[in-house]
């Protein structure tokens, strides 16, 4: 496909150039340039058997509202509770004011659909679609060592073929450990990721529990405006299907999966700073308040799922194929600190990647806007400050709206 092709020739490009601002250059190219054409989706065909495995990959960007806004770039930029859902490496880096034996961070934020007829570009659309995301997170530091717990839920509402109501929860809980070294120059993160998918209708149908591990690391030479990161995360596959009584091949219904899977990922991402002083280094003081302007992208592989198919063609008892092939995806996005302590604007672009069959991949725009307010000291006399930021994030026949709430970085 000619979307494939470009995207390749993007990611050889992108690898080989010396400059951060052509890698970024590049990437926002390949996410721009490739077809904006969806074509039609093949005709979904009822289920027959349960020999086949939910899809749980998502091609949205999820997570903060710092991670949505910016385009969904996340790999380069990992920094402490929130960084963690995107980089197992970001609970050992710390903000650049940090100079005690210890620190800790925390993070909430929430998205809501606004419009997603067809919220996993499937080719189906669904006007009575609700999808719901929210994330919590907190981290501690102690020396170069740093540990966090996250946990992500989505929860979509479906329409089912006897026009009942289907839902759907699926929630990821995240543990991860990173040390860094080397003058804070090089971290390294490994995390084990626990997914459950609890289905309802008009009573509880099913709940797949899976896990898998999840390793990351991050370049930040001291003294220098550059950051590299890199991630692979290995698939989780859940067998054990939890039926809520009822006979799996005629559940209020539906025939329920075999199984459940999230492919394997592995990304990488390159980010630039500039402001009056250097981003890798340590400035101490209360806050780092400065007129500053971060650039970042990311690409990413998604593995094929066999025998996958998509969670909304489920609601309606149709077998829809999903993941079949490797996908790619590619990120790139801005923030700028414009008045310095009080507020950021981010804005970004994505190429989501097309996992149904005959059914392409589609561009996002997102922006974000980040306001801090309310100083107050804690522990020792450390002063905080909070903050408050919005996000939205727009494609075709897709919406989605964001807020959050943490410290101020």
């Amino acid at each position: 496909m000619r979307a494939n092709a470009i995207a390749a020739t993007v990611a050889q490009y992108a690898l080989g150039v010396r400059t951060t601002r052509l890698v970024i250059a590049a990437a926002a190219v390949g996410a721009l340039v490739m077809p904006t054409a969806i074509a039609v989706a093949e005709d979904p065909v009822p289920i027959t058997d349960r020999d086949w495995a939910l899809d749980l990959f998502r091609g949205a960007a999820l997570g903060s509202v710092r991670i949505v806004g910016m385009g969904g770039v996340q790999v380069a930029l990992a920094e402490g509770s929130a960084g963690t859902l995107g980089n197992p490496a970001s609970p050992a880096v710390r903000k650049a004011t940090s100079t005690t034996w210890w620190d800790w961070d925390f993070h909430l934020d929430a998205l809501e659909a606004v419009y997603a007829s067809d919220f996993d570009n499937n080719g189906l659309v669904d006007d009575g679609r609700a999808q719901t995301n929210a994330t919590a997170g907190l981290a501690g530091m102690y020396y170069g060592w740093g540990t966090a717990i996250v946990v992500s839920t989505q929860r979509d509402r479906l329409t089912d073929a006897a026009g009942d109501e289907l839902t759907a929860i699926a929630t990821l809980a995240k543990f991860a450990v990173a040390n860094t070294w080397g003058d804070e120059t090089w971290t390294v993160g490994a995390a084990i990721r626990v997914g459950t998918l609890d289905v309802t209708d008009v009573r509880p149908l099913f709940s797949i529990t899976g896990g898998g591990l999840e390793a990351g690391a991050l370049y930040r030479p001291h003294g220098e405006n550059l950051r590299l990161g890199a991630t692979l995360a290995l698939p989780i596959t859940g067998r054990d299907v939890d039926v809520a009584g009822c006979d799996p091949l005629d559940c209020e219904g539906h025939i329920l999966p075999e199984r459940v899977a999230a492919p394997w990922e592995i990304a990488a991402g390159v980010a630039w700073r500039r402001g009056p002083t250097r981003w890798n280094q340590v400035v101490g003081g209360k806050f780092r308040d400065e007129r500053a302007l971060i650039v970042a992208a990311d690409l990413r592989l998604v593995g094929a799922v066999s025998d996958g198919m998509g969670l909304d063609a489920f609601g309606d008892d149709l077998w829809q194929r999903s993941g079949r092939h490797v996908s790619l995806g590619a990120n790139t996005g801005a923030e700028w600190e414009a008045v310095p302590g009080r507020l950021r604007l981010r804005g970004g672009t994505y190429w989501e990647p097309g996992r149904f069959t005959d059914v392409r991949g589609r561009p996002h725009l997102t922006a974000g806007v980040e306001v801090g307010f309310f100083t107050f000291r804690f522990w020792w006399n450390k002063r905080y400050r909070l903050r408050l930021g919005v996000t939205g994030d727009f494609a075709p026949r897709f919406g989605n709206a964001g807020l959050s709430f943490g410290f101020w970085g």
